[in-house]
């Protein structure tokens, strides 16, 4: 029987590291900065370290440990969750949700409960913090069963109100939840475990769930696909670029030739070295120690180093040993990508570092009523920011570089680059980022676009031929502004308005019922434009599409101006 792999999911602070650091004895969440994870680890924890922890209650449940460890993950918020993944799945067995239980359920919470869903991962609640509870008598590493039954009746009475106003907050989800011990029915019911882990309260609890819950309902039987998951890339001096994975199903050696999937594609690569987490030790940077081996079967945190570094953050990396072995893995891989990077014009426009994530945050955004359309892992292209210009005017990009070229051509389509390395953040940032849209009002979303115009050439105004032609004009219907292209009615190129005036003064714009002058650079009387030609604002399909958002807003003269510009565009 393999180790099960236990990730934490939950709010920012809610405590998932403090929790680990209870296991190992470790104080590892407060050299974090400010106490909050800022990577993701990994963590084994050997069966004689359990029974350590917890032998009284393993002895009271009657629990013979199968299992040789627990392989944990901390991440910031849920990340290494929805990352690591295999074929549609986590490769997590179990999760546990972190809940605090002064706050309760928070946004990320919420998130973290959508993804469980999604991914259908069974989980327990870990309720942290239960010492900030008035009346808390402490009782330090103890059991929560020997705990509660020595604390005073208004604390009992106090804990319990949070504990059943977290089931009836958890009921609105869909899942039926109750205190572990007073659970009936495993499989139907979400066990809550309540902790103080800077008093050691209840993590042997949560440690005997995991083990109890992990071998009687879930599969830990050794599988015969040789695959391990890349969990984060790092620089080590004297090694280069190496990754930390787990292995997660059946073996992996030195000299293994592997499929590994790159931003650039599917292809073969070879393990080059092997050197294995030591247990209890926590592999991010700086804390964690490790032993080369030549070979090491599943589960086990490990660090990489493959022949050819270019490995994608989250992927699986699989063993092949014969030419139709590699084929068929690389047609898994195809099959699993497919739409992935697709063609989708119509929904928010998501960029991020790996399949998972992408999967997350599409799951999030349909709970959140958002509709998502292009997908693309890596950097947003011209296209994707083109796309996103006329879906909502924003691009989502999750824990992907953003290069100054890239955001230059997001100003240049006025398109919001929403990143964040944490998925929270993301949907944080979007939100805002939608309250601004909807109280902004008629002019100012006005302001962002391209505006329709129809005017016409005045006969007997012009004033001057070419370099740059002024004329007269009269505008019928819309608006014209400085810089605006201007086409005429049979779509032509003109050239592109340099000024207007009125009565010898500038002015920024002219709207319907003006007579002004204005000068066009590349316009020359005679040649290409003539007294009475009619004349419009030159717009593309994208400047179109924007105003689908407004166009119930506009008065009739914007309306005519743009269906009479799309039906000579033909968009």
């Amino acid at each position: 029987m393999r180790s099960p792999i236990c990730a934490f999911l939950g709010h920012v602070d809610a405590g998932k590291t403090s929790i680990m650091d209870a296991i190992r004895n470790t104080m590892n969440a407060y050299k974090e900065s400010g106490g909050l994870t800022q990577n993701i680890g990994s963590t084994e924890v050997p069966t004689d370290r359990i029974k350590e922890i917890a032998s009284d209650l393993l002895s009271k449940f009657n629990i013979n440990i199968k299992v040789p460890s627990i392989i944990f993950i901390d991440s910031p918020g849920h990340e290494a969750f929805v990352t690591l993944r295999k074929r549609g799945a986590s490769i997590a067995d179990i999760a546990i949700l972190t809940v605090d239980v002064t706050e309760g359920i928070q946004n990320q919470t919420v998130e973290s409960i959508e993804i469980l869903k999604s991914y259908k991962t069974p989980f327990l609640i870990a309720l942290t913090k239960i010492d900030t509870v008035r009346g808390f008598y402490k009782l330090e590493n103890s059991s929560f069963l020997d705990f509660i039954a020595k604390q005073n009746q208004d604390y009992v009475q106090k804990l319990d109100e949070k504990v059943y106003n977290l089931i009836s907050d958890f009921s609105v989800y869909g899942f039926q939840a109750e205190r572990y011990d007073r659970v009936k029915d495993f499989t139907k019911e979400i066990a809550v475990i309540p902790l103080s882990s800077v008093n050691g309260i209840g993590i042997k609890d949560l440690v005997v769930m995991i083990i109890g819950l992990s071998q009687r309902y879930l599969e830990l039987e050794k599988q015969e696909l040789n695959s391990a998951a890349i969990l984060e890339e790092k620089n080590v001096k004297g090694l280069g670029k190496v990754y930390d994975a787990i292995v997660y199903s059946g073996k992996v050696s030195v000299g293994d030739m592997v499929i590994v999937q790159t931003p650039e594609g599917v292809t073969e690569n070879k393990i080059k070295g092997i050197m294995r987490l030591i247990p209890l030790e926590e592999s991010r940077e700086n804390f964690g120690k490790y032993e080369s081996l030549s070979s090491i079967e599943a589960t086990a945190p490990i660090r990489l180093i493959l022949r050819e570094p270019n490995a994608m953050i989250g992927a699986s990396i699989t063993v092949f040993s014969s030419e139709e072995e590699k084929k068929k893995i690389i047609e898994d891989i195809t099959a699993e990508n497919t739409g992935y990077n697709n063609d989708e014009t119509k929904g928010l426009v998501i960029c991020a570092d790996s399949i998972g994530s992408i999967d997350a945050i599409r799951n999030i955004a349909k709970s959140f009523g958002i509709e998502v359309g292009k997908t693309k892992l890596g950097e947003p292209s011209k296209t994707d920011i083109t796309t996103a210009s006329i879906n909502g005017g924003a691009i989502m990009c999750f824990n992907v570089p953003i290069s100054r070229q890239t955001e230059s051509i997001a100003d240049e389509y006025d398109v919001k680059i929403i990143s964040a390395n944490s998925i929270y953040t993301l949907f944080d940032s979007y939100n805002e980022f939608e309250r601004g849209l909807k109280n902004m009002n008629l002019e100012k979303k006005l302001e962002r676009l391209k505006l329709p115009s129809k005017f016409v050439f005045i006969k007997g105004n012009i004033f001057r031929r070419s370099n740059p032609c002024v004329f007269g004009v009269e505008v019928l219907a819309g608006e014209i502004r400085q810089n605006y292209p201007v086409i005429n009615s049979k779509g032509e190129r003109i050239g592109r308005i340099l000024d207007i005036e009125s009565d010898k003064t500038k002015l920024g714009r002219a709207v319907k019922g003006d007579k002004v002058a204005i000068s066009i650079d590349d316009a020359v009387y005679g040649r290409n434009i003539l007294e009475g030609d009619m004349l419009y604002t030159d717009m593309s399909m994208p400047d179109v599409m924007k105003f689908d958002d407004v166009s119930a807003e506009l008065t009739e003269d914007y309306k005519e101006a743009l269906s009479e510009i799309r039906q000579i565009k033909k968009i």
